[in-house]
């Protein structure tokens, strides 16, 4: 694809951070599926398949790659903090047009290695991505901002595309989580409050109801006696998206006001 490097001024900012914009499209290609100014390096190393995942870190973000930002005449506001995220959409990659250039937060992008961009995710942060045509999946840090051509929701490095096995066709559907080691923790201790109650009849009735609306699943539904009340809960969740897919079926079906609690 095409694209230029450029400094943008920041909304609310007195300095500029670099960008990575995407030209208006232009036509592709029909083998490789990159716009004609890109592609891949004439040689392209034997041990692509051999490249491992990015190890998901704990790092701290870099404030000026995460200001408010405007490209195309589209302002972008970046997440301030790092937090669950799950996205489905198209991804795209780029290559030795972008090789050795600096990235949003001032490293020097390297096609071979397991990185990527986006529009509005906290820099640096690390995402899962699958290919949701093959179901394979890789493990990227996304230090850069883009892609900024409609529908595609992250731009990936040349081996991260490869992985994927999406070279060819140039983009693919995919799903992206958001990762980090400080999610799991929180995970281990993620609850749903389904409701509270004066009468111990009241709060079994509701766990009856919400144990076979998920009698399929393994999530623990209880309840804890506080004083005179009756707390309805629900534990054992293996991920905080699980939680919050089970707090909207539970307040659709049962027309319920749930919570998470953590």
């Amino acid at each position: 694809m095409t694209r230029t490097f450029f400094f943008m001024s920041i909304f609310f900012l007195a300095g500029c951070q670099s960008i990575m914009v995407e030209d208006q499209p232009k036509s592709e290609t029909k083998k490789g599926g990159y716009y004609l100014d890109d592609g891949p390096l004439q040689n392209i190393p034997e041990n692509l398949d051999k490249i491992p995942d990015a190890t998901p870190k704990d790092e701290p973000l870099v404030n000026y790659a995460n200001r408010p930002y405007k490209v195309f005449d589209v302002k972008y506001t970046p997440m301030k903090k790092l937090q669950p995220y799950r996205e489905k959409g198209y991804a795209s990659w780029y290559g030795k047009k972008y090789h050795g250039n600096k990235t949003s937060i001032g490293e020097i992008y390297d096609m071979y290695e397991m990185t990527g961009a986006h529009k509005t995710l906290p820099l640096p942060c690390y995402v899962q991505v699958t290919n949701l045509k093959n179901n394979k999946q890789v493990i990227i840090r996304v230090n850069d901002r883009g892609p900024f051509i409609k529908d595609r929701i992250i731009d990936l490095s040349y081996a991260a595309a490869h992985r994927l096995d999406m070279i060819e066709q140039g983009s693919e559907l995919v799903e992206i989580v958001v990762l980090n080691p400080k999610f799991a923790k929180q995970e281990k201790n993620t609850a749903i409050q389904a409701g509270v109650f004066t009468q111990k009849s009241n709060a079994e009735a509701l766990k009856s109801q919400v144990e076979v609306l998920l009698l399929s699943s393994k999530i623990n539904v209880k309840i804890d006696q506080e004083g005179n009340l009756f707390y309805v809960r629900l534990s054992a969740f293996s991920s905080l998206n699980e939680a919050v897919e089970t707090q909207n079926l539970i307040n659709t079906q049962l027309k319920l006001n749930s919570f998470i609690i953590q």
